[in-house]
């Protein structure tokens, strides 16, 4: 391997964001909350369409939002900026993720259900991509588009959608609307400002830089949505205990509950800041979303086979440290946010 051919391998790398791919395991855990268990076929095909979920996503907002992206120092390090790739290709990238999306979906799950759930979805993300930070309130549709995708993995298993997928998708909304919302809102608010972006957060008044100011209204609304997110888990906890009868429930409670907190305490910290750095204010929202992301497997302690939960757990430890071994990057150091 040259080293020109290498470093271009890690900028694709870079533009797909494929460090973060290990937690494309949505449409995996809609299916796991319907089944309990996946044939081994099955969580490869649904992990994988996760993954083009997530490069399309990633790929398609670079693309879109160039010119914005241009403006900012911070983001100078992105593929399309430095233009080691260029724009077209990363749209034929995205364009490939659309037709390789929907043929995997005509192949193996062409029933009405989840072709309309996946069609939902990727509408959904495919309007933020395009107009997100454009109009207030477009944090809505990409946190519908994240429920919907779950939804869709819940389909391809049955057609007869219970409260518990529902449940799922509702809490993975309210985890991505905090973090493009509050999370991102706080860590991007000079760089929206400069670019004329309209987000929640600019709108309330939120500024990182020179100094940092979060209005009362705005932390407000951050406790508003994870209380919300803590009482659908919770839902989900007695619902699964009337289906299921878990033995342990006791333990899967007091582990959410020490989660729940330890989001609500490091989430008001960060808020609460008197001296803005991007990097720290970066790692922390990372250490967020993994807490988010234990949520719902645990949450699915009792109904789901252990090797299952296992791997879900894992796999995106797994994932991200192998991917900084093969790139001889140092964990947490990369600008991926």
């Amino acid at each position: 391997m040259t080293v020109d051919f290498a470093t271009t391998i890690k900028e694709y790398a870079r533009l797909i964001r494929l460090k973060a791919m290990g937690v494309s395991t949505i449409a995996v855990i809609g299916a796991l909350s319907i089944k309990g268990t996946l044939e081994l076929q099955d969580f490869f095909i649904l992990f994988f369409m996760g993954v083009l979920f997530n490069i399309l996503g990633f790929v398609l907002n670079d693309y879109i939002d160039f010119n914005i992206d241009k403006q900012s120092e911070e983001l100078s390090n992105r593929p399309l900026v430095k233009g080691t790739i260029s724009r077209r290709i990363a749209l034929i990238i995205s364009i490939l993720c659309y037709v390789l999306l929907f043929s995997i979906a005509l192949i193996f799950y062409r029933n009405f259900l989840p072709l309309l759930f996946l069609t939902i979805s990727l509408l959904l993300g495919t309007i933020y991509d395009i107009f997100g930070k454009k109009f207030i309130g477009s944090d809505i549709p990409l946190s519908a588009s994240i429920a919907f995708f779950c939804l869709f993995g819940a389909a391809t298993v049955s057609q007869n959608i219970g409260l518990l997928p529902v449940l799922l998708s509702a809490i993975y909304f309210t985890h991505v609307l905090f973090f493009n919302i509050i999370e991102g809102g706080f860590k991007d608010a000079d760089n929206d400002k400069l670019s004329g972006a309209k987000t929640t957060a600019s709108l309330m008044g939120v500024k990182n830089r020179p100094q940092v100011y979060v209005p009362r209204g705005f932390k407000g609304l951050a406790m508003v949505i994870e209380f919300t997110s803590a009482l659908l888990i919770i839902i989900s906890i007695i619902f699964i205990l009337k289906s299921s009868q878990f033995e342990y429930w006791y333990i899967q409670m007091i582990i959410l509950v020490i989660l729940i907190i330890s989001i609500f305490i490091t989430s008001t910290k960060m808020l609460s800041i008197e001296k803005f750095d991007r990097k720290k204010v970066a790692i922390t929202i990372t250490k967020q979303e993994v807490k988010r992301y234990m949520t719902i497997p645990i949450i699915l302690f009792g109904i789901v086979d252990i090797y299952w939960l296992i791997i879900i757990l894992l796999l995106p430890t797994i994932w991200y440290f192998t991917y900084t071994i093969i790139f001889h990057e140092k964990p947490f150091k990369s600008k991926m946010l």
